[in-house]
């Protein structure tokens, strides 16, 4: 579904900018592409193209001329031009002027509208669309959230059946290892409906893949998946088989009061900068001056405008990211991450998962 903000925002780029036309090539997933294209299937390139004049060209991969877009398809036998990047070049005829492109276009893409007598331009006008999300986006955010939410359901259930024994956790017979835990999370998010795109990641103190998991041990949980419509989730938990408190337990009060005290920055006309350094200085005053906090949009991409450590004051409808966390050399990591939407006069989570540390029995 083409987001008629992101083609307007591309007609007020060209009229700023005198310019002839707006180009650009990417695969499916490519966040601008399916922000003003509307179109996926494949993993091949294709092109966009939007004249001054208002007229909008797909060129779609090779054998791929019957898609629907709202403009003119245009296949790879009209010019003799099997190239995206070509293909798009000969759309324009030859017209001469300033092409804008998004940072991010081919390399040989350019060059295809150099030499078709053009200068080429870059342009941030999508970027700046993206960052604030309509209605329908937010929708869309908070049913991959809710699917994100269901992967971390199930880690939770494989820690809580999980049986501590001499030489790490066990479950269903077999040891429990951050990769094997890491796979169940990831059926779970097909299981709801959405592509873990190779975002999840589970860690214990010992590390990833392999790394028996013990009881004990603070385990990181973190997705970050897609969903149909490519729009992205964010959520990290950490999770204790066993606790008996200690470090674990004030590291994860202190990452959980810096999400609530970073989230309640996120107000429309407040700096983006101030949630990262008002989570910051919540770790401090639990006493870990080891912190971070990861501060992003999410949207099309899993991390996009607004960055977190800039001045530009957040608008209402931006989703943004906050993912304060502590590590120790020898106890490990605990995190937590949540997506929230900025609104008028706060922020709300996009969906309600517990922060808790134990898993579910």
């Amino acid at each position: 579904m083409v987001d008629g903000r992101g083609v307007d925002a591309v007609a007020d780029a060209l009229e700023s900018r005198d310019a002839t036309a707006f180009v650009h090539v990417g695969d499916r997933w490519d966040a601008d592409l399916g922000y003003v294209a509307g179109v996926g299937g494949g993993a091949r390139e294709r092109a966009y193209v939007q004249t001054a004049g208002g007229e909008r060209y797909y060129c779609p991969p090779p054998g791929r001329a019957d898609v629907a877009f709202d403009g003119t398809v245009v296949s790879a036998g009209e010019f003799d031009a099997r190239a995206a990047g070509e293909r798009a070049a000969a759309v324009l005829d030859g017209d001469g002027g300033t092409v804008l492109v998004p940072r991010a276009i081919p390399h040989d893409a350019a060059v295809y509208l150099e030499r078709a007598g053009f200068d080429v331009a870059s342009t941030a006008a999508l970027d700046r669309a993206r960052a604030v999300k309509t209605p329908s986006e937010r929708e869309r955010l908070r049913a991959v959230q809710s699917a994100a939410s269901t992967g971390l359901d199930r880690a939770r259930a494989v820690l809580g059946a999980a049986t501590p024994t001499g030489d790490g956790l066990r479950y269903e017979g077999d040891p429990l290892t951050a990769e094997r835990l890491r796979r169940a999370v990831n059926a779970a998010l097909a299981g709801a409906g959405v592509d873990p795109v190779g975002n999840t990641v589970v860690a214990g103190a010992s590390g990833r893949g392999d790394a028996r998991l013990t009881a004990g041990e603070p385990v990181v949980v973190d997705v970050a998946p897609r969903g149909r419509a490519g729009y992205h989730g964010r959520l990290a938990r950490t999770v204790v088989a066993d606790t008996d408190g200690g470090w674990e337990r004030r590291a994860h009060l202190a990452v959980t009061s810096a999400l609530d005290v970073g989230v309640a920055e996120l107000a429309a006309g407040t700096p983006v900068r101030r949630a990262r350094e008002e989570a910051l200085a919540e770790l401090v005053a639990y006493g870990f001056d080891a912190g971070a906090a990861s501060v992003h949009g999410i949207g099309r991409s899993p991390r996009e405008a607004p960055a977190g450590a800039s001045d530009t004051p957040l608008e209402a409808g931006q989703v943004v990211g906050l993912a304060p966390g502590v590590t120790d050399p020898v106890e490990g990591t605990v995190r937590v991450a949540d997506a929230a939407v900025v609104t008028a006069d706060g922020a709300e989570f996009l969906a309600d998962h517990a922060t808790g540390l134990a898993p579910t029995r």
